[in-house]
């Protein structure tokens, strides 16, 4: 019996061992059997050393060997933030080929970045905006034949009756885009904020700033740029075209010294002729480097739209005996107070257009009157005049354009056209990012 044991323990572990040699039992944990060198150390006679491509292997005494680790972790490098002037001048001269799309990649560089101040956040999603607005098929055409138009045909010396003259060639031959000018009267006074940046969207141009003092959007091209001041209003009357003021240094600037002389001791009318002469030079050279771009949407629907280089429409006017300077005391006049507590009352002033009224006087001459056309008041500057003025002084003064589109639809539906718009409650509470 026990030799029958024996023989039957030696078949179990016969039994157990696998047919493969070298394999080891899963179960028990065990080395294979035929691996010579199970439970030798490393290191000792037979055992396999040290694999030369492979770092951090155990060491003798078990522990991972990090003699060979770098100092320092290897880590991928960090790229250092561009600074926000540069990049916006990158922007900028991104701008020039009027690829939204390459202009929307350039807008994300910096749409999440960190320590943006407000300004410089409000120029990245206002941008932005303007380029999406340019992903419609329909603006995107309209932009690229109007920037070619520019591209091909700008007068340099008037940029703003250029821009107005071929934009309202293109927007005629796409009226869903003109219709855009009717609508935005149902956003009341956001109206203006919009029309900058669908000008903006057609031009191709960037927005660097909401109106007011300064040029709101840019065009640029490689060798010049246009900064354009923009307006949208439902009357002609009260165009507000920024501050003015007269400087204390404008004679030094604007009359040689011997016409200073006779602005104080001259005549009474050399004195008129020099203080007119003053007053425009110094509107016109706070302009001059803006080109005005104005839109007026009639109650029937007609769009009217006026390019304006008022610099070089102020100095003809003034040299061809077209504008004149008027100065009045009002009960409405700004005044200062001196240190001897006198009130001193400012000058209330106006530039008068002078418009033939289609009779002649006793001697045959064209019969003339004058109508307000600028004013100053609380230190700016309003453009005054009525429709059939600003059309006498399209044709009159250099740098002045007025183009109008009649609605061509059913004047019933100009208030339904109008009320297209989102609400109040759907911009801010039913529209999701």
């Amino acid at each position: 019996m026990m030799n029958n044991k024996y023989a039957l323990d030696e078949w179990l572990i016969e039994a157990d061992t696998p047919a493969m040699g070298g394999q080891p039992d899963m179960s028990a944990g065990q080395a294979p059997a035929s691996d010579p060198y199970a439970g030798a150390p490393p290191g000792t006679a037979g055992a396999p050393g040290p694999d030369p491509n492979v770092t951090n292997q155990p060491g003798q005494d078990g522990q991972e060997d990090i003699t060979n680790d770098p100092e320092k972790p290897d880590m991928p490098e960090q790229k250092e933030e561009e600074d926000f002037e540069t990049w916006k001048k990158k922007f900028l001269k991104a701008s020039v080929k009027g690829d939204s799309n390459e202009l929307i990649d350039i807008l994300n560089e910096k749409r999440d970045a960190q320590g943006l101040r407000r300004i410089q956040k409000k120029f990245v999603e206002d941008n932005m905006q303007i380029q999406i607005m340019r992903q419609s098929t329909n603006v995107d055409k309209a932009s690229k034949d109007i920037r070619k138009l520019l591209k091909d045909q700008l007068d340099k010396n008037n940029p703003a009756t250029s821009v107005v003259t071929h934009m309202y060639s293109v927007l005629q031959t796409v009226p869903m885009l003109n219709n855009i000018f009717i609508k935005m009267e149902g956003y009341g006074a956001q109206k203006g904020d919009l029309h900058r940046k669908f000008v903006a969207s057609l031009l191709g141009a960037v927005q660097v700033s909401v109106g007011a003092n300064e040029e709101d959007i840019i065009f640029n091209e490689r060798e010049y740029s246009i900064g354009i001041s923009t307006r949208f209003a439902s009357v002609w009357g009260s165009i507000n075209l920024g501050d003015w003021a007269l400087k204390e240094d404008d004679p030094e600037r604007f009359l040689a010294a011997p016409e200073r002389k006779r602005l104080k001791e001259g005549s009474p009318e050399e004195k008129d002729v020099l203080r007119r002469r003053l007053v425009l030079e110094s509107m016109a050279e706070q302009f001059k480097e803006r080109a005005f771009l104005v839109n007026v949407v009639a109650e029937d629907g007609t769009i009217y739209t006026l390019g304006w280089d008022i610099a070089n429409a102020l100095r003809q006017g003034y040299t061809d005996g077209r504008l004149l300077v008027r100065t009045r005391f009002s009960d409405n006049s700004e005044a200062a107070i001196t240190d001897e507590g006198e009130i001193v009352p400012y000058v209330d002033l106006s530039v008068m257009y002078i418009k033939e009224t289609g009779d002649q006087d006793e001697e045959g001459h064209p019969e003339t009157e004058e109508v307000e056309f600028l004013q100053k008041r609380n230190g700016r500057l309003y453009l005054v005049a009525g429709l059939q003025i600003i059309r006498d002084a399209a044709t009159a003064l250099s740098g002045t354009s007025l183009q109008e589109t009649p609605y061509q639809g059913n004047p019933s539906d100009l208030a339904t056209l109008q009320r297209c718009v989102y609400s109040c409650h759907e911009l801010l509470i039913g529209r999701t990012c």
